[in-house]
């Protein structure tokens, strides 16, 4: 893969961070290892505005990488509740544990070490070594890789390996090399995909948000292809999933069951999916409807209302009243179903 010259790339992107780019997000203040890498892997599939709510509180329950180390996972999947990907937590959680035990919970400042930590890619491991040491190195997430595909016109598909590992060494060689400026050019490349060079309708493609600082240097925008790059890939298959929620009610507590550890919601608290009552009294509510990356869930939810607790419920579940509950790692649907029922007129 050839790379074209594009003069004054890196100079005039750190130029364009430092007056216009972002300088107000929690996460680049003070901006430890701890504090970097537990942005990072929030920003992986969330929005900036959700995350910077959820980074403060998540920061005020574990202030520090043995805060989290020490709680359970379960704890972390309460806190993560509602963010979706969760994965991620458990991760966390895994990575909070390695960083404290082998570590002495100082995160390593080399990149590859980084790397091999539960839960770190190569550029969420640059990010790390950037923002918090100084490090050079190159990140090379979904907002830079439309970046640099689109300025130097790379209209190969980005899912190979082989391309990838092209642009990997392309976004090396542009690293400027003073720390102070490293810090200002990678922030500048997530700026930029964030907020002008974004997936639709980026500034180029639409006047009224202004000028592109790169409009007459582009490739894509000079062969017309901004829309066409980065090559889009076959939509995934989206399947359509059918499930029952039985809500069994007794005395303003709920039945809840921890899922197993792999397939949807892993490890989060969620409604029996099969009715457990032998008697036929069970109220069908409104069907509750969820979109996740790869699957639209359409929900049955059926309320029972116990006179008498089950004599014998599973190991994985447990009764719970609703200030508990609603404190557990829970799906958003289930979190939500929870706060719109009305468990003190559902009392037996």
């Amino acid at each position: 893969m050839k790379f074209v010259e594009i003069k004054n790339f890196t100079k005039d992107l750190i130029s364009w961070q430092r007056e216009q780019g972002r300088h107000h997000l929690p996460w680049q203040k003070n901006r430890t290892a701890y504090r970097v890498w537990l942005s990072e892997i929030m920003l992986q599939q969330t929005q900036v505005s959700t995350v910077i709510d959820r980074y403060q509180l998540f920061l005020k329950r574990f202030p520090n990488v043995r805060a989290l180390a020490e709680v359970s996972v379960d704890d972390v999947l309460a806190e993560w509740s509602g963010m979706g990907y969760y994965t991620r937590a458990r991760n966390l959680h895994k990575c909070a544990q390695v960083v404290v035990n082998e570590y002495d919970g100082n995160f390593p400042s080399d990149p590859e070490l980084l790397e091999r930590l539960p839960g770190i890619g190569k550029s969420t491991a640059a990010a790390i070594a950037v923002f918090s040491y100084g490090v050079r190195a190159a990140i090379l997430d979904g907002n830079v890789k439309r970046v640099l595909a689109r300025l130097w016109g790379v209209d190969a598909d980005l899912s190979k390996s082989a391309a990838v590992k092209s642009l990997w060494a392309h976004a090396e060689q542009l690293l400027p090399s003073t720390p102070d400026d490293l810090v200002s050019y990678t922030q500048g490349l997530m700026d930029f995909g964030a907020t002008h060079c974004t997936q639709y309708q980026p500034v180029c493609m639409s006047p009224d948000k202004g000028a592109c600082l790169f409009r007459n240097r582009c490739q894509a925008k000079l062969n017309n292809q901004v829309e066409l790059i980065p090559l889009k890939i076959k939509k995934i298959n989206v399947q359509q999933v059918h499930m029952d929620w039985w809500i069994f009610i007794y005395k303003g507590k709920i039945l809840l069951e921890k899922r197993p550890e792999t397939g949807i919601w892993a490890g989060l608290w969620s409604f029996p999916e099969q009715n457990l009552s032998h008697k036929n009294n069970a109220e069908k509510l409104n069907v509750v409807k969820h979109v996740l990356t790869h699957r639209h869930l359409n929900i049955q939810p059926h309320k029972v209302l116990l006179s008498a607790q089950f004599k014998k419920i599973n190991a994985n579940q447990e009764w719970f009243n609703l200030r508990d509950a609603l404190k557990l790692g829970l799906p958003k649907p289930v979190s939500s179903f929870l706060k719109s029922l009305d468990l003190i007129h559902g009392d037996v």
